[in-house]
């Protein structure tokens, strides 16, 4: 049986860390061009599963005509074709008049909370002046509420008349203002999906479809939230690899080891036209666990053990790293097949970054990775 040679003790092993290098580059300059999905660019996204052949510039051109929008975006994906129409401005205006409803609503709900404790206070002190004047302020600020409430639905109303006609609001109470907003905006949304399919139906021939919709507004938003997790993550995965190591190095070397994996696979979408969503951030959240844990792995054995040399120990750790990394692959290339090939856009958009950051993962964790880890040992023992 063929042994594979230990390419840490050879004497150039120093330039193994030019590919991950070149990976990162690689990834950087790609990321560039990644486009995000409606759920974080806001606006629709279908998924169409046809046979059909389809002509992107030819269908964009005749769905601009016939909904009276801008020309959609469309491109072939596993299985069929996805489109991304910008929102309906009307649609898009009455959402933000509906998160003002909301709150409103809340804000109402909870100075409603606080009078209730206020009243009851009072009924045991019926004197007491600053509990008096407490409610009053307390009062003036739920009547606001009311009217901000009732202000927030009549934009809403008047934004979606072109779907659901036109409504009256019937009564002040926060309850009904509350079902008033939420089922005009669903029954809208409703509408203008079905105007939309009824289209594409005249146009494409297909058996199933996925869509979503969402608000500039709100895909600005998730996208922000997940850029402060994915932060977030790195802070305090490298607070706890420094806490282990006492040291910068390794702390470094591991966060370098996760970042490259991710900034590889976000280049990795970008080439093969994933685009970026709530789905495929979770698959790199999971990357970038994956990464931790083969990078630490490296850094424990390498730093803390101590048979043998540093070199032997690298190599024994590649040995057992890359096989786990070989069976992850293996598992999520056959669920990005089987998402391919059953036309589930969600797997296939976890799958395909976890897939391409693995294999991102095996150049960077062993070509550079543990040739950092081996430097800052050697240094260390000097």
């Amino acid at each position: 049986m063929t042994t594979l040679p230990n390419i840490y003790k050879h004497k150039n092993a120093k330039y193994l860390m030019v590919l991950p290098l070149v990976l990162l580059v690689f990834g950087l300059i790609m990321s560039t061009h990644l486009s995000y999905d409606s759920t974080l660019s806001g606006g629709i996204s279908i998924t169409l599963q046809t046979n059909s052949s389809v002509v992107p510039s030819q269908l964009s051109s005749e769905l601009s005509s016939s909904l009276h929008t801008t020309a959609p975006s469309i491109q072939n994906s596993p299985g069929g074709i996805q489109i991304t129409l910008t929102l309906n401005q009307s649609i898009s205006n009455a959402e933000d008049s509906l998160l003002a409803f909301y709150s409103y609503n809340q804000n109402y709900t909870s100075t409603y909370f606080n009078t209730t404790l206020v009243s009851e206070s009072l009924k045991k002190q019926p004197s007491n002046k600053t509990l008096q004047s407490f409610l009053a302020q307390n009062q003036s600020v739920l009547n606001a509420s009311v009217i901000g409430m009732k202000s927030s639905v009549a934009s809403e109303l008047s934004y979606l008349q072109p779907f659901i006609g036109k409504k009256q609001i019937n009564s002040s109470d926060p309850s009904y203002l509350n079902t008033l907003a939420q089922n005009s905006y669903s029954n809208a949304s409703a509408v203008y999906k079905n105007s939309i399919l009824s289209e594409l139906h005249k146009l494409v021939n297909f058996n199933t479809y996925s869509y979503q919709q969402l608000t500039p507004t709100l895909g600005s938003y998730f996208l922000s939230q997940l850029e402060f997790v994915i932060l977030t993550a790195f802070i305090l995965i490298s607070i706890i690899v420094f806490f282990i190591f006492r040291s910068i190095g390794p702390a470094f070397a591991v966060i370098f080891g996760a970042a490259n994996d991710m900034i590889f696979a976000l280049g990795a979408m970008a080439l093969f036209g994933i685009p970026l969503g709530v789905a495929s951030i979770g698959g790199l959240l999971m990357l970038i666990g994956y990464s931790i844990d083969t990078d630490v792995l490296t850094a424990v054995r390498i730093m803390k053990r101590h048979e043998g040399t540093p070199e032997d120990r690298a190599y024994a750790s590649m040995k057992t790293g890359i096989t786990m990394t070989a069976t992850a692959i293996v598992s999520f290339g056959v669920l990005f097949a089987v998402s391919i090939f059953a036309y589930v856009p969600t797997y296939y958009e976890i799958a395909g970054v976890v897939l391409f950051g693995l294999i991102g993962d095996i150049f960077t964790t062993w070509f550079g990775n543990a040739s950092m880890i081996l430097y800052f040992k050697k240094r260390k023992e000097r």
